[in-house]
């Protein structure tokens, strides 16, 4: 009995703990200085779920170009290799459509991050 007491307290303490957390991440930042809207019309900039208008992941590609490159406009990483999209196409020309650009069973971050070349057999060079 002791020990049921003893779990469902534990329970208790984390989903109190969690409900803390989770409220605190959901809260409005307010800066020092800075005004709360009050009253005024929506703008479009209110409105936009988004931060980045144009470009809804964040990873420096316009939609409309993921759409033409078939990357994904909701995720930075649309291969998942740990490499964003827009450098993929710009710092190491490597596919971002592709986990393993030169398919040699690595992943492109993998190899990156181990001082291989994403793109073939090799190391990087300086």
């Amino acid at each position: 009995m002791k020990k049921v007491l003893i779990i469902i307290g534990i329970i208790l303490l984390l989903g109190i703990g969690a409900y803390f957390v989770f409220n605190r991440k959901n809260s409005p930042k307010i800066v020092p200085g800075e005004t709360q809207n009050q009253g005024t019309t929506n703008t479009q900039e209110e409105s936009v779920p988004y931060p980045f208008l144009g470009d809804m992941d964040g990873d420096g590609i316009a939609d409309q170009d993921e759409k033409e490159l078939g990357t994904s406009d909701y995720e930075y990483d649309t291969d998942g290799d740990g490499i964003a999209d827009k450098d993929e196409i710009d710092v190491w020309k490597t596919d971002p459509t592709k986990v393993d650009t030169d398919g040699d069973g690595f992943a492109d971050g993998y190899e990156i991050l181990n001082g291989f070349d994403p793109l073939g057999p090799g190391k990087l060079e300086n």
